[in-house]
């Protein structure tokens, strides 16, 4: 009787023996199917930001899919399309043109070659499509893309919906993004001269700064504000200036677009500083021509402006 018991212990001892080998086993090989896609959001867009004032590099991504490395060299080929731009513009706005993202110029960047390749000799499962961008000249209002498509591999699958990307271009400066909405705190005085008298007051208004070039950013005069996703042309044309950054920090107001303003000499304005906490500090002294209502009363007159802008670090809320 004991013996049969050993018997049959020894048989479901052997059963789990090969059953855990099994399990093993089954662990050892591939998992997933092994696909070919590039990196991107789910609008298809991969967002990059690029120093105005010089060249710099940015990087496609394609990766390659699955549990195991790849044990050849994968030659992926990419090329432009169009048509995802197309698509994006269509699903996101619709027939309002006016939010359209553009087309990047190819006088803006240059792609050596179309062709990566995944080493079998490489850690990495992801390969690397190098892309030079020279940002200046480029609108803090526009978003610009290249539009891009594998259009061959030499080994597996493409993911079909992972076969597009949307390389998107941000600018940035010392001073201000377009990576996200760069903000400063102003706070100083406004002086209006009507025809009946001056009349001055303390302000304070959170001001949103544009990168325009590497020492140049733009902003709007007075207490006027905007939004970046809604302005509207006519409004930045109307309001906005230029504020360039000089090699000794002194700073120079010039109009943006149809804005009459002039810079009033201070020796304590017009200035570019760094506060205790590392923000940047515009302080500015100007006047500007803008249509007033005051008790009642509306007319076209000079606003003087004697502000301090201070920088406001994005956060992540």
């Amino acid at each position: 009787m004991k013996s049969r018991i050993f018997s049959i212990l020894a048989v479901f001892a052997c059963a789990g023996f090969l059953t855990s080998c099994n399990e093993e086993k089954q662990f050892e090989g591939e998992l997933y199917k092994k696909v070919i896609y590039l990196l991107s959001n789910e609008d298809y867009s991969f967002q990059t930001e690029h120093a105005l004032g010089e060249e710099s590099e940015g990087y496609v991504t394609v990766y390659c899919g699955g549990t195991e490395h790849i044990k050849e060299d994968v030659k992926v080929v990419l090329e432009p399309y169009q048509d995802v731009l197309d698509e994006y513009n269509h699903i996101l706005f619709d027939l309002d043109e006016s939010r359209y993202a553009r087309l990047l110029d190819p006088s803006h960047y240059t792609i050596s070659s179309y062709e990566t390749t995944l080493k079998a000799s490489s850690a990495d499962n992801y390969a690397l499509l190098p892309i030079k961008i020279r940002p200046d000249g480029l609108c803090p209002d526009s978003t610009y893309m290249i539009p891009l498509r594998i259009k061959s591999v030499s080994n597996f699958e493409v993911n079909p919906k992972k076969e597009v990307v949307l390389y998107q271009v941000l600018l940035k400066n010392a001073y201000a993004t377009t990576k996200t909405v760069t903000y400063y705190q102003m706070t100083g005085t406004e002086t209006v001269h009507m025809k009946s008298g001056d009349v001055a007051s303390g302000i304070s208004v959170t001001r949103v700064v544009a990168p325009l070039l590497k020492n140049q950013v733009r902003m709007f005069v007075g207490t006027h504000s905007y939004t970046p996703s809604a302005v509207a042309k006519e409004e930045i044309a109307k309001y906005a200036m230029t504020i360039t950054v000089n090699a000794d920090n002194s700073l120079k107001i010039t109009p943006y677009g149809d804005v009459e303003v002039e810079m009033i000499d201070d020796p304590e304005s017009n200035v570019l500083t760094v506060d205790k906490k590392g923000n940047y500090v515009f302080k500015l002294h100007y006047r500007f021509k803008d249509t007033v209502t005051l008790s009642g009363v509306t007319e076209t007159c000079w606003v003087t402006m004697n502000e301090t802008n201070v920088q406001r670090k994005a956060t992540n809320n």
